[in-house]
């Protein structure tokens, strides 16, 4: 076992947390304005440190790095009902207890790691940080092919009887006139 340099542990966690800032709250949240892809994105990065951290001073084969990406990879494969919230809290669970149950560290190492995962996710998902948004998500098809932009979004709200703030078309087919949008109210 390795131990720890905690300077160099604080700032290297420093310059992560800077950069995750830059990549997820002012270039893509403030972009985009996808909450729920901001804690994904943010989780999942604080997650990956932490393990780095924790299985850094094992010799560990490339096919436990498989193995827990595959972990991973099953979750958003198999729950097409979870969200991008719920399949980070699970990911950062799983990094919890993987984390408490390395036998290389002692305790307070164990729990410095573990606590850095579950504060991460109450700063980063805490609604006072950023307010989440009341955004309806659906799939819709239409009746109808409509190109100019506008022209849809007018039909789209109509039809609904809603204000929509975003349409993507997903496809058209023109025998029979049809369209499966994606829509945002």
């Amino acid at each position: 076992m390795t131990p720890i340099d905690y300077p160099t542990l604080l700032a290297t966690l420093s310059i992560d947390l800077v950069l995750l800032y830059l990549v997820a709250y002012v270039f893509f949240y403030r972009r985009h304005g996808r909450r729920d892809v901001f804690v994904a994105i943010s989780l999942v990065n604080i997650t990956l440190y932490v393990l780095g951290g924790a299985l850094g001073t094992f010799t560990i084969s490339l096919g436990l790095g498989f193995a827990l990406f595959s972990v991973i990879s099953i979750f958003r494969l198999r729950s097409e009902t979870l969200g991008w919230n719920e399949i980070v809290y699970l990911l950062v669970a799983l990094a919890m207890g993987l984390t408490l149950g390395l036998p290389a560290y002692d305790i307070p190492v164990q729990t410095i790691y573990a606590s850095i995962l579950a504060l991460a996710v109450y700063v980063v998902d805490h609604p006072k940080i950023l307010k989440p948004k009341t955004v309806q998500k659906f799939s819709l098809s239409t009746d109808y092919v409509e190109i100019d932009s506008a022209m849809l979004k007018s039909r789209v709200e109509e039809q609904l009887g809603h204000a929509v703030s975003s349409i993507r078309v997903r496809s058209v087919t023109t025998s029979p006139a049809t369209m499966k949008i994606d829509v945002e109210a």
